[in-house]
């Protein structure tokens, strides 16, 4: 796995027209320093739990980042159960698709003031898959295996469109997506039937 962490110095970027949410709901210095945040990525699911806390709005396929803090949390959906040992100060992302075993990947968020956060997972059966970011002719993360994702902090505020790549094919793509600062978002790629799809969503945090 590779991240450019580094990059957009100068460059010129289309600001209308995001297709991600407001600020509403984007972290706030509400929570406990030493606490952490989990959330669940199942598509196709109507709700899901972390510890006693049920989320039911995830259309998008991935949950608000709920609030927890360090030590045993229950990770649920309507078709598995799993426990995570929650470390202080981390983000973490629990994949449950449907007939697997759950996926717990660590987020390297970074809340930094400058950057925007960007986590891309890949949810296809494809290996070795990349972000890139064509008005900038450069690749953000690469080497991404299948059920598994990364991150990288990028400079913001920008407005750009992303491509999800593998062997040199595009399988899928995102348009206008608003990087924000001290903020994040997050493009899911999927696949369904040798079809490959990918969306944008903000980085939401339960309240």
């Amino acid at each position: 796995m590779k991240v450019l962490k580094h990059f957009f110095c100068v460059i010129v970027v289309s600001s209308a027209g995001p297709v991600l949410a407001n600020d509403d709901g984007l972290y706030e210095d509400v929570f406990d320093p030493n606490s952490s945040f989990v959330r669940i990525l199942a598509p196709g699911e109507t709700f899901v739990a972390v510890n006693d806390t049920t989320i039911r709005d995830i259309d998008d396929g991935v949950s608000d980042y709920v609030n927890v803090m360090p030590g045993e949390v229950s990770i649920t959906s309507s078709d598995a159960t799993t426990l995570l040992e929650v470390a202080p100060n981390s983000h973490y992302t629990i994949v449950m698709l449907e007939g697997q075993e759950p996926e717990i990947l660590t987020d390297a968020i970074t809340l930094d003031p400058a950057k925007s956060d960007v986590t891309f997972y890949n949810l296809s059966g494809v290996d070795d898959v990349e972000l890139f970011v064509p008005a900038a002719d450069q690749t953000a993360i690469s080497d991404i295996d299948a059920m598994s994702g990364s991150s990288v902090a990028l400079r913001a505020p920008l407005t750009l469109d992303f491509q999800v790549r593998a062997n040199g094919e595009t399988l899928a793509s995102v348009e206008q997506v608003k990087l924000v600062r001290r903020s994040g978002v997050s493009i899911i790629l999927t696949e369904a039937g040798g079809d490959y799809a990918a969306i944008a969503t903000s980085n939401m945090y339960l309240k």
